[in-house]
């Protein structure tokens, strides 16, 4: 019997606030091309595009393009990097709060997730990056995570 923990479901897309002056939006995440941070940075891209009738368009760099989360997260800070899709863990470098997502077993399930994070105590978390240089837009999946090991079931935590 194997637990299934989401510790990572918290994603995050993390936006700087310059990006209202720009035409094209400078958006990295580190996974593969044909990912769900990639099909999530399409359909962004896309509905930005359609919403402003072209004024802003998105160049996206996927596969760790622009560095790894850390970097990505530091270069929106900077404002050299427009928007950054990322996950918790590195995120909580520069917003320590968040990391209360990290914990292993928090949600029961995605409905439980969604629930926290689409609700007072996720939005809250949102209003803690203004004050670290960065605007978090929204909460996204990251999935599950699998405890394994090599030697016997895993019954508890």
């Amino acid at each position: 019997m194997k637990f299934f923990e989401l510790a990572g479901i918290a994603g995050l897309a993390i936006a700087c606030e310059a990006i209202q002056a720009q035409t094209v939006i400078k958006l990295g995440h580190v996974l593969a091309k044909g990912s769900h941070y990639d099909l999530g940075a399409n359909a962004f891209c896309e509905e930005i595009e359609r919403a402003t009738q072209s004024r802003y368009k998105c160049q996206q760099f996927p596969a760790g393009a622009l560095g790894g989360e850390r970097e990505q997260i530091e270069a929106v800070q900077l404002g050299t990097q427009d928007m950054v899709i990322t996950s918790t863990g590195p995120a909580g470098n520069f917003v320590p709060e968040i990391r209360i997502l990290d914990i292993p077993f928090l949600f029961r399930d995605y409905a439980h997730a969604r629930n926290t994070l689409d609700g007072a105590i996720g939005q809250e978390l949102l209003t803690k990056f203004p004050s670290k240089g960065l605007v978090a837009l929204a909460w996204t999946e990251n999935g599950f995570r699998h405890m394994t090991n090599s030697r016997r079931p895993t019954r508890r935590a």
